[in-house]
């Protein structure tokens, strides 16, 4: 994500977070169409094909979303920053989790 399209990735995760915190409404919509309110936030569409999921940890499970291997052995080529991020899941699934050294 770049500045053009609504902060960098943890600024925008920090207020998704934050948000889905504080209202209820957006909580639930978040969870019922999570690439609508991701867009909505960004203002911008996310590209076609990029899913964005969201869970919720529980005290006794814990989710790490790692990147993809298979973009880093690319034999089309190499994708942009901006290319990376938009298909990287990595951070998405992360929000709030007590072990992502990114503050919230």
């Amino acid at each position: 994500m770049t500045e053009a399209s609504g902060g960098s990735r943890a600024e925008v995760e920090g207020r998704i977070t934050q948000r889905s915190l504080e209202d209820e409404d957006f909580r639930r919509r978040l969870f019922e169409d999570p690439r609508a309110v991701v867009e909505e936030e960004l203002g911008t569409r996310l590209p076609e094909g990029v899913e964005a999921r969201v869970v919720e940890e529980t005290p006794d499970t814990i989710y790490l979303v790692l990147p993809s291997s298979s973009v880093v052995g690319d034999e089309v080529g190499e994708l942009s920053d901006r290319q990376l991020e938009s298909v990287s899941g990595a951070g998405w699934g992360s929000i709030g989790n007590p072990l992502d050294p990114r503050p919230c």
